[in-house]
């Protein structure tokens, strides 16, 4: 942090991990000071014992079920049996995939789920290592722009609104430096703001300019994973409600992936509060 700045009270490295599992061990021995992390898989975190809270929401919706394009799969039934992709056991995504399956009268223990790497997903399906995945964008859109997948139900639809990953701090950051988290949040949550105005006013197409210089994808797909419909991933509300949280941590103990946890402790909401 500069604290001789005004300024500015903070400032931030970006450092991408490989797996949920290297971030949630990074942040626990303090290797860096807060995430982007799946949120239920943050609040397991949090309930064994990592002291983290989390300050802030990543984003809504943006998730959806590929299948191959001449798949016979159409609908929740359709996959009792099959094959599933997902990013982590104890994911948004798998918890999603129950309560869709719930439609049918089935659970994901009448699927045969698969933990794959996100990036390995699209490639998995093509060479029909598995039947469907389910995982956050540009993945779903990755594998229909490519010609040969389609996405059968977005998130969103499964769950209207849903939040998927969350911001954390450890809460040592918390204390040692309110005012540089504080900061932090701000941005992001201006953040949040042009990206769902530019995909209003210019289809996305400023954003994935500079999200091309962190990720290994075109324009296309980076807009076509934010477009297609406008709300698919949405990114202008980044409240954490406690109560949007509960949704999540409802439909996770469904699918008997996570137990409970204390939600008014885990979650910090004063930086959100404290937007000018």
């Amino acid at each position: 942090s500069r604290e001789n700045n005004a300024l500015r009270r903070i400032n931030v490295e970006p450092r991408p991990f490989k797996s949920w599992v290297a971030v949630a061990g990074a942040l626990k021995a303090g290797v860096i000071d807060g995430a982007f992390l799946l949120s239920n898989f943050a609040m397991d975190q949090f309930e064994k014992g990592v002291d983290i809270r989390s300050v802030l929401v990543g984003h809504r919706n943006g998730s959806g079920i590929t299948v191959k394009k001449d798949s016979s799969i159409k609908s929740p039934a359709d996959l009792k049996g099959k094959k599933v992709g997902i990013p982590a056991k104890i994911s948004t995504h798998n918890a999603l995939l129950d309560k869709y399956l719930r439609k049918a009268g089935l659970s994901i223990k009448d699927v045969n789920v698969r933990v794959i790497a996100p990036p390995n997903m699209v490639k998995a399906l093509k060479f029909n290592r598995i039947d469907a995945f389910i995982v956050a964008e540009p993945f779903c859109i990755k594998a229909e722009i490519d010609g040969f997948g389609k996405t059968i139900v977005l998130s969103k639809d499964i769950l209207p609104n849903h939040i998927c990953c969350v911001v954390v701090v450890r809460k040592e950051v918390l204390k040692a430096n309110p005012s540089g988290v504080q900061e932090w949040v701000e941005s992001l949550n201006r953040t949040g703001k042009f990206i769902d105005q530019d995909k209003a006013e210019n289809a996305g197409k400023a954003v994935a300019r500079i999200a091309m210089d962190y990720m290994k994808f075109d324009e296309r797909i980076i807009t076509g994973g934010m477009m297609n419909p406008n709300d698919r991933i949405t990114y202008s509300d980044l409240n954490p409600r406690i109560a949007d949280y509960e949704t999540i941590l409802t439909v996770s103990r469904d699918a008997g992936i996570i137990g409970n946890i204390d939600l008014n402790e885990f979650v910090d909401d004063r930086f959100y509060k404290n937007i000018a």
